[in-house]
Formats: structure tokens, sequence, C-alpha cells
């Protein structure tokens, strides 16, 4: 099942034909998306006849909890197909309030083997959004153990590095630059790397857009649309093959004893 990251609702009449679920990512409570989706933006995305899961992936602070308590009681009444959580201030606010909405455990570079994800889903976690860093091999050993249902990422720009400072305001400000483009680009040797700075900290992506199209053994493959200019190209066009860290050889193992 495809299941598409949007940056706004109205890419959802080009997209729809190729989507069977959408993924959005949630204002205030997100990182690493460039875009963000309020409560009525759900409502409107939910009208689309797909799934449909919103992500709170931020670490949540101590005066954020009420916040989101308030928020995840708004969610659970949308009846949502599932909620992408990084914290886990959002399991433990959805079991102290008794809420029915379906979790996905969604750490990124943490979600790297079977043991964990059967972890999590017998705390109920139903649902496991593997890292973009595994092999093919990898992935195939935590689909043949795992209990819970997998995503996992098949195209788009790859967040390498966050950080809750504001790096690229920080470095403008110092210098007393000014622009009021968003979207900025680091080099380093000779790649050209896409930095966002907003308002929960600085994200710095791939220098190259993921583009898998090897079969994997997950119920919904990810696409994120995050960055592409036009995304009804994602389906259109043929992208160059990157394949990311799916063909790498494993280098590092943790030894059984």
């Amino acid at each position: 099942m495809n299941a598409i990251i949007i940056q706004n609702t109205e890419e959802i009449a080009s997209l729809n034909e190729y989507a069977d679920a959408y993924i959005l990512p949630l204002q205030d409570f997100s990182i690493n998306y460039p875009h963000t989706f309020n409560l009525e933006d759900i409502k409107k995305v939910q009208n689309s006849g797909k799934e449909v899961f919103v992500i709170v992936n931020k670490n949540i602070h101590n005066n954020e909890l009420e916040k989101l308590k308030k928020v995840l009681l708004e969610l659970d009444k949308l009846k949502l197909n599932g909620l992408f959580f990084y914290d886990i201030a959002v399991l433990t606010l959805k079991n102290k309030l008794n809420l029915k909405i379906p979790l996905v455990w969604s750490q990124e570079h943490l979600t790297t083997n079977y043991q964990t994800v059967n972890f999590w889903y017998d705390k109920g976690v139903q649902y496991a959004y593997l890292s973009s860093e595994l092999s093919k091999t990898e992935i195939e050993e935590i689909s043949k153990h795992s209990k819970a249902i997998l995503f996992a990422n098949v195209f788009g720009y790859q967040p390498m590095f966050t950080s809750r400072r504001h790096l690229v305001k920080n470095y403008l400000k110092y210098f007393r630059l000014e622009s009021k483009n968003q979207n900025k680009k680091i080099t380093k040797e000779g790649k050209g790397y896409p930095i966002i700075d907003q308002k929960n900290g600085t994200t710095v992506y791939s220098n190259y857009i993921l583009n898998v199209k090897e079969a994997l053994p997950v119920k919904y493959l990810v696409y994120n649309t995050a960055l592409i200019d036009d995304v009804e190209k994602i389906f259109k066009t043929d992208f160059p093959l990157e394949q990311g860290f799916l063909d790498k050889e494993i280098i590092y193992k943790v030894r059984k004893k």
C-alpha cells in the first residue's frame, strides 16, 4: 500500500489515484517535515476516502503535556487509522486517557530490530515505521519475526540530522544577513544538502532523493513529498534509482552472547 506524506491538502486531487493512505505531520508536534497540518486540515484529508495517519514525532517537554493531552483527545475523536509517535509520553497518555487511536512506533534511527518492535507491540503499539538505515536483509528479518504491521521509506529526501537550535537563523543573525527563502542548502565535498530551520529546530536532509523500486516485505510503502516541487512527477517520472542503505553490506552487528 502506498502511504504518502503530503505537503498540503490541495495535493490530494492529483495524488488520490496513487494513494492508499495519507500521512500528515501535526502542527506544533512534528519535526523533520517542512509542512504541517492542523486538526481542520486532517478532517479535510479524511474526506479523500483513504486511510489517514498523523505524525507526532518531537520530544515533548513538561510544559507541552497539557496541550498534547488536549490534542490527543481531539485526534481520538477523528477515528484515525494511526498516530506516529516518538516520545513515550504519547503512549503513556493514550493509556491514561483510554484512547482508541492505534499507534505507530516511529523513533527513526532506533526502529532497527524486531525484538524492540515486538516489545512495543506487547505494550499495545500495533505498527512500526522502520529506520531508513536498514538493509533489505534486515527488513526481511524484521518482517519475518515482527508481530507489528510495518512501514518503510521508499521515496523522498531523508532527514539526516536534527537540532533544536536554530542553526541557520542564528548564523544569519550573527552575520547580519537577510533571507526570506525558507529552503537553504549546505554544500560539502561538492554535494548539496537541503537544510530547513523552523519553529522546532533545524533539519539537514540527504543530498539525494531515495527512490526504491524493489519489493519490500512491509504493508505500507512511504512516499515523502517534502521538498519536491511537482509531487505528481513522483508517480509519472522515472526518478534516478537510489537505494540508500538498502543494498549496503551490514558492517556492524550486536554480538550475541
